[in-house]
């Protein structure tokens, strides 16, 4: 991650226009004579509630800069499902020549770009083929973005694939870089900022600018980040967006370390939700130019850890990547609105209730999927039914520019997924 790496935004209004049906119910049109005499109406029985999973414990883990297909687009049940990249799949040099994705054997690799820009010429309006030209330009290697792992690279991963679900229609939420997708993680929405140029502890009103912790707060259910490795926040280091927030900038309960995890996991006593963030300095979080190695022992200790526990029975890991990291996808994302979808990451289900396998959940899914869940998990309000600040307009992380197109959070669209379905009800 470096900070200030897209000094441009997209400055595109939306305009959203909804009708309300209302429905009148008059009184009755027969004599009251006629009311005595006639037989009662059986009442329609009550809708059944939607079912969930008895999840009470909740961990969401989120790594950096790693694309579906990158990671998981070659395995062969992704292949067999036909969720990874088509035979003859390639991308064209600025020339028009094919290259060919290959397999990565080295664990350490550079990075691609994916600020903003890049990931837009990545996309090239749907049509999926900038990838090599933009990370050419980038480092002058565009085979970089080319590249994507075996189980030979990453084994514990690819055992995920025989007890655990692995969604392939889950997305980044910006085609962008590494903040305004953790600020959709946490909020929703990024405020309509699309770079890394913004940090800083209690840098956003949390009073206008809400986030998950506010809904948890307000309703009594208790939680936890669990921040490993104390990057810098004031350095720009730090990917613990949280304390971005004012009401949540020095709360003891955004700082617990990696042991206060696994204490917690061993003595049954973790929160009903947790977020782990993995450090950036020690190269825990898979960022480029990270050994992938590296960040999957920490993800198997934090998995195995959970699966350990006295919680385990009632419990659910998911496992997710902020964004690509410039890397190859050939899926092209739902627009939902003027900031996203991004491109395809990896989304994992790690839990007793999950289903198997590779699978696509019936709707599209983001970082905000993660939102709907605990919301519907905890029986919470929408973000979106709290936050009016980005009704009419946003900031946009630039000092010299003001304005851009509205995002309000995305948690109150039904067009997304909450993810349920890829547990076993």
């Amino acid at each position: 991650m470096v900070p200030h790496d897209d000094p441009f935004t997209r400055r595109t209004f939306l305009r959203r226009a909804g009708g309300t049906a209302v429905a009148l119910l008059g009184g009755s049109l027969w004599p009251a004579a006629a009311d005595a005499k006639k037989k009662p109406k059986k009442r329609k029985p009550k809708p059944k509630p939607k079912p969930k999973p008895p999840i009470d414990h909740l961990v969401i883990s989120c790594q950096e800069n790693r694309s579906f297909d990158h990671y998981f687009g070659y395995a062969p049940q992704v292949q067999a499902l036909g969720y990874g990249p088509p035979s003859g799949y390639s991308q064209p040099d600025a020339g028009g020549a094919p290259h060919t994705p290959f397999e990565f054997t080295q664990l350490s690799t550079p990075q691609p770009n994916q600020n903003w820009q890049a990931s837009h010429a990545q996309l090239d309006g749907g049509k999926m083929d900038g990838f090599f030209q933009s990370a050419q330009a980038y480092n002058g290697d565009g085979t970089t973005a080319l590249g994507y792992y075996t189980a030979k690279e990453l084994p514990f991963y690819y055992s995920l694939l025989d007890n655990s679900a692995l969604c392939a229609n889950y997305f980044c939420s910006v085609a962008g870089p590494t903040w305004p997708n953790r600020f959709y993680l946490m909020s929703g929405t990024s405020g309509g900022i699309t770079t890394n140029g913004k940090w800083g502890y209690g840098i956003f009103d949390s009073g206008g600018w809400p986030i998950i912790l506010d809904l948890l707060e307000a309703a009594g259910v208790s939680w936890k980040i669990y921040y490993i490795g104390f990057d810098d926040v004031a350095k720009g280091d730090s990917d613990n967006v949280a304390v971005f927030w004012s009401r949540w900038a020095h709360d003891p309960r955004t700082t617990a370390t990696k042991q206060d995890y696994l204490d917690d996991c061993a003595a049954g006593r973790l929160p009903a939700v947790s977020w782990i963030i993995p450090s950036y300095s020690m190269q825990f979080d898979e960022h480029p130019p990270a050994d992938v190695s590296v960040g999957m022992g920490f993800q198997q200790e934090v998995i195995t850890a959970l699966r350990n526990s006295p919680l385990w029975d009632k419990s659910a890991f998911l496992l997710t990547y902020d964004e690509h990291g410039g890397f190859f996808d050939h899926v092209v994302p739902p627009t939902i609105d003027a900031y996203g979808l991004g491109v395809r990451v990896p989304m994992w289900v790690v839990s007793p209730h999950a289903k198997k396998g590779p699978m696509l959940s019936a709707k599209p899914a983001d970082h905000t999927s993660t939102l709907k869940l605990i919301e519907r998990l905890h029986g919470l309000p929408t973000l979106a039914s709290k936050n009016r600040q980005f009704d009419a307009s946003t900031p946009t992380g630039i000092d010299f520019e003001t304005g851009g197109a509205p995002a309000p959070p995305r948690d109150g669209l039904s067009s997304l997924s909450d993810l349920f379905d890829l547990f076993e009800l």
